[in-house]
Protein backbone atom coordinates (compact mmCIF):
# COMPACT_ATOMS: atom_id res chain seq x y z
CA UNK A 1 0.00 0.00 0.00
CA UNK A 2 2.23 3.33 -1.11
CA UNK A 3 -0.34 5.43 1.36
CA UNK A 4 2.11 7.08 2.44
CA UNK A 5 3.06 10.52 0.55
CA UNK A 6 6.95 10.24 -0.42
CA UNK A 7 9.34 11.64 1.66
CA UNK A 8 13.37 13.05 1.78
CA UNK A 9 15.54 9.73 1.87
CA UNK A 10 18.79 9.08 3.23
CA UNK A 11 21.42 8.36 0.73
CA UNK A 12 19.71 4.87 0.28
CA UNK A 13 15.94 6.28 -0.17
CA UNK A 14 15.16 3.06 2.39
CA UNK A 15 16.19 -0.67 1.82
CA UNK A 16 13.06 -2.09 0.75
CA UNK A 17 12.60 0.88 -1.70
CA UNK A 18 15.72 -0.13 -3.68
CA UNK A 19 14.73 -3.63 -3.25
CA UNK A 20 11.50 -3.28 -4.97
CA UNK A 21 12.51 -0.50 -8.07
CA UNK A 22 14.92 -3.52 -8.90
CA UNK A 23 12.18 -6.00 -8.95
CA UNK A 24 9.13 -4.00 -10.20
CA UNK A 25 10.17 -0.50 -10.42
CA UNK A 26 8.08 0.59 -8.32
CA UNK A 27 7.80 3.74 -5.90
CA UNK A 28 10.12 4.23 -3.34
CA UNK A 29 8.79 2.92 0.46
CA UNK A 30 10.56 2.55 3.38
CA UNK A 31 11.61 -0.75 4.17
CA UNK A 32 9.35 -1.70 7.67
CA UNK A 33 6.33 0.01 5.24
CA UNK A 34 6.34 -2.70 2.81
CA UNK A 35 5.76 -5.09 5.47
CA UNK A 36 2.91 -3.68 7.21
CA UNK A 37 1.24 -1.78 3.86
CA UNK A 38 0.68 -4.87 1.89
CA UNK A 39 -2.37 -5.66 3.69
CA UNK A 40 -4.42 -2.30 2.55
CA UNK A 41 -4.10 -3.31 -1.36
CA UNK A 42 -6.68 -6.37 -2.24
CA UNK A 43 -10.33 -5.41 -1.62
CA UNK A 44 -11.41 -7.95 0.62
CA UNK A 45 -13.93 -8.39 3.17
CA UNK A 46 -12.28 -6.57 6.57
CA UNK A 47 -13.43 -7.96 10.20
CA UNK A 48 -14.18 -5.90 13.02
CA UNK A 49 -10.87 -6.90 14.58
CA UNK A 50 -7.29 -5.80 14.44
CA UNK A 51 -4.52 -6.55 11.96
CA UNK A 52 -2.46 -8.67 13.17
CA UNK A 53 1.09 -9.87 12.55
CA UNK A 54 1.94 -13.77 12.50
CA UNK A 55 1.59 -16.82 10.36
CA UNK A 56 0.28 -16.42 6.90
CA UNK A 57 -0.46 -12.58 7.69
CA UNK A 58 -0.80 -10.18 4.87
CA UNK A 59 1.46 -7.87 7.05
CA UNK A 60 4.63 -9.81 6.12
CA UNK A 61 6.67 -9.48 2.51
CA UNK A 62 6.60 -12.65 1.01
CA UNK A 63 10.17 -15.07 1.70
CA UNK A 64 11.45 -14.85 -2.19
CA UNK A 65 11.08 -10.79 -1.51
CA UNK A 66 12.72 -10.99 2.10
CA UNK A 67 16.04 -12.81 0.25
CA UNK A 68 16.21 -10.44 -2.47
CA UNK A 69 16.20 -7.62 0.04
CA UNK A 70 18.84 -9.41 2.19
CA UNK A 71 21.17 -9.55 -1.15
CA UNK A 72 20.45 -6.05 -2.14
CA UNK A 73 20.81 -4.91 1.02
CA UNK A 74 23.88 -6.36 1.60
CA UNK A 75 25.72 -5.34 -1.54
CA UNK A 76 24.84 -1.38 -1.30
CA UNK A 77 27.19 1.05 -0.45
CA UNK A 78 25.05 1.65 3.20
CA UNK A 79 25.86 3.38 5.76
CA UNK A 80 26.62 1.02 8.51
CA UNK A 81 23.78 2.68 10.69
CA UNK A 82 21.18 2.07 8.28
CA UNK A 83 22.22 -1.70 7.75
CA UNK A 84 21.93 -2.28 11.04
CA UNK A 85 19.39 -0.26 11.64
CA UNK A 86 17.41 -2.91 9.09
CA UNK A 87 18.77 -6.04 10.66
CA UNK A 88 17.51 -5.09 13.81
CA UNK A 89 13.90 -4.69 12.28
CA UNK A 90 14.24 -8.02 10.30
CA UNK A 91 15.55 -9.82 13.92
CA UNK A 92 12.28 -8.03 15.52
CA UNK A 93 10.09 -9.42 12.63
CA UNK A 94 11.22 -12.60 12.77
CA UNK A 95 10.86 -13.13 16.34
CA UNK A 96 7.55 -11.57 16.60
CA UNK A 97 6.01 -13.68 14.22
CA UNK A 98 7.18 -16.63 16.04
CA UNK A 99 5.49 -15.53 18.61
CA UNK A 100 9.10 -14.24 21.02
CA UNK A 101 7.56 -11.25 21.99
CA UNK A 102 10.38 -10.14 24.63
CA UNK A 103 13.03 -10.71 22.01
CA UNK A 104 10.91 -8.52 19.18
CA UNK A 105 10.50 -5.66 21.80
CA UNK A 106 14.98 -5.82 22.22
CA UNK A 107 15.64 -5.77 18.53
CA UNK A 108 12.39 -3.16 17.71
CA UNK A 109 14.28 -0.88 20.44
CA UNK A 110 17.39 -1.36 18.65
CA UNK A 111 16.55 -0.72 15.31
CA UNK A 112 14.41 2.82 16.71
CA UNK A 113 17.76 3.63 18.24
CA UNK A 114 19.31 3.78 14.90
CA UNK A 115 16.51 4.16 12.17
CA UNK A 116 15.95 7.78 11.26
CA UNK A 117 13.16 7.27 8.14
CA UNK A 118 9.73 8.51 10.12
CA UNK A 119 7.76 6.58 7.70
CA UNK A 120 10.17 3.75 9.16
CA UNK A 121 9.83 4.13 12.73
CA UNK A 122 5.83 4.63 12.26
CA UNK A 123 6.29 1.21 11.53
CA UNK A 124 8.43 -0.60 13.92
CA UNK A 125 6.01 1.75 16.43
CA UNK A 126 2.75 -0.17 14.74
CA UNK A 127 4.22 -3.39 15.38
CA UNK A 128 5.07 -2.59 18.83
CA UNK A 129 1.97 -1.63 19.18
CA UNK A 130 0.48 -5.25 17.98
CA UNK A 131 2.77 -6.48 20.23
CA UNK A 132 1.05 -4.93 23.03
CA UNK A 133 -2.26 -5.58 22.11
CA UNK A 134 -1.85 -9.23 21.25
CA UNK A 135 -0.78 -9.46 25.17
CA UNK A 136 -3.82 -7.77 26.06
CA UNK A 137 -1.99 -4.07 27.21
CA UNK A 138 -4.60 -2.13 25.10
CA UNK A 139 -3.40 0.93 26.99
CA UNK A 140 0.66 0.39 25.42
CA UNK A 141 -1.12 -1.13 22.56
CA UNK A 142 -3.11 2.41 22.21
CA UNK A 143 0.55 4.70 23.32
CA UNK A 144 2.27 2.80 20.25
CA UNK A 145 -0.19 3.07 17.98
CA UNK A 146 -0.29 6.98 18.26
CA UNK A 147 3.52 7.00 18.08
CA UNK A 148 3.06 5.42 14.60
CA UNK A 149 0.92 8.46 13.62
CA UNK A 150 3.11 10.91 15.44
CA UNK A 151 5.48 9.48 12.33
CA UNK A 152 3.13 9.17 9.77
CA UNK A 153 -0.18 10.09 9.48
CA UNK A 154 -1.53 7.94 6.87
CA UNK A 155 -1.35 4.86 8.45
CA UNK A 156 -4.56 3.07 8.15
CA UNK A 157 -3.63 0.11 9.87
CA UNK A 158 -3.09 2.01 13.40
CA UNK A 159 -6.02 4.01 13.09
CA UNK A 160 -8.18 0.87 12.53
CA UNK A 161 -6.33 -1.34 15.69
CA UNK A 162 -7.47 2.00 17.65
CA UNK A 163 -10.61 1.97 16.56
CA UNK A 164 -11.35 -1.90 17.21
CA UNK A 165 -9.93 -1.18 20.68
CA UNK A 166 -12.58 1.29 21.79
CA UNK A 167 -14.90 -0.71 20.03
CA UNK A 168 -14.46 -3.86 22.07
CA UNK A 169 -14.37 -1.53 25.27
CA UNK A 170 -17.55 0.13 24.49
CA UNK A 171 -19.04 -2.98 23.55
CA UNK A 172 -18.10 -4.74 26.80
CA UNK A 173 -19.13 -1.27 28.12
CA UNK A 174 -22.66 -1.74 27.06
CA UNK A 175 -22.97 -5.56 28.01
CA UNK A 176 -22.38 -4.00 31.81
CA UNK A 177 -25.14 -1.60 31.16
CA UNK A 178 -22.77 1.28 31.31
CA UNK A 179 -24.41 2.71 28.16
CA UNK A 180 -23.04 6.69 28.47
CA UNK A 181 -19.88 5.58 29.06
CA UNK A 182 -20.86 2.83 25.47
CA UNK A 183 -21.67 5.44 23.51
CA UNK A 184 -18.57 7.74 24.39
CA UNK A 185 -16.08 4.97 23.64
CA UNK A 186 -18.01 4.25 20.33
CA UNK A 187 -17.86 7.40 19.04
CA UNK A 188 -14.24 6.78 19.32
CA UNK A 189 -14.17 4.17 17.59
CA UNK A 190 -15.94 5.91 14.81
CA UNK A 191 -13.23 8.80 14.30
CA UNK A 192 -10.95 6.60 14.45
CA UNK A 193 -12.55 4.38 11.63
CA UNK A 194 -13.34 7.54 9.61
CA UNK A 195 -9.95 8.27 9.47
CA UNK A 196 -9.11 4.64 8.49
CA UNK A 197 -11.40 4.75 5.91
CA UNK A 198 -10.69 7.85 4.07
CA UNK A 199 -7.36 6.98 3.75
CA UNK A 200 -8.17 2.90 2.27
CA UNK A 201 -11.71 3.67 1.12
CA UNK A 202 -11.67 -0.34 0.23
CA UNK A 203 -10.76 -1.60 3.17
CA UNK A 204 -12.21 -2.17 6.73
CA UNK A 205 -15.78 -3.00 4.68
CA UNK A 206 -17.46 -4.54 8.18
CA UNK A 207 -16.33 -1.41 9.62
CA UNK A 208 -17.95 0.69 6.96
CA UNK A 209 -21.02 -0.98 7.21
CA UNK A 210 -21.06 -0.59 10.55
CA UNK A 211 -20.44 3.17 11.01
CA UNK A 212 -23.34 3.35 8.32
CA UNK A 213 -25.84 1.63 10.08
CA UNK A 214 -25.00 3.62 13.24
CA UNK A 215 -25.20 6.85 11.39
CA UNK A 216 -21.68 7.46 12.37
CA UNK A 217 -20.11 7.79 8.81
CA UNK A 218 -18.69 11.13 8.73
CA UNK A 219 -19.82 13.15 5.50
CA UNK A 220 -15.79 13.88 4.37
CA UNK A 221 -15.42 9.86 4.48
CA UNK A 222 -19.49 9.51 2.20
CA UNK A 223 -17.67 11.70 -0.02
CA UNK A 224 -14.68 9.86 -0.34
CA UNK A 225 -16.71 6.28 -1.07
CA UNK A 226 -18.94 8.14 -3.90
CA UNK A 227 -21.34 5.97 -4.92
CA UNK A 228 -20.54 2.81 -2.68
CA UNK A 229 -23.58 3.75 -0.08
Amino acid sequence: MAMAPEQPRRQAAGFVAVAMCVAMCGAPVGFVGLASRKSAEPRQRVQLRGEKIGAGSENFIDKAFTVMTDIVVSTMPLAQQEKDAYQYYRDGLRAQTGGDYSAALRSYAEALKLEEDPIDRSYIFYNLGIIFGSNGEYVKAVKYYHLALDQNKELPQAYNNIAVIYHDQASRAEKKGALDKSTVLYDKAAQYWNQAIRIAPTNYLEAQNWLLTTGRLSYRVQEKLGGIW
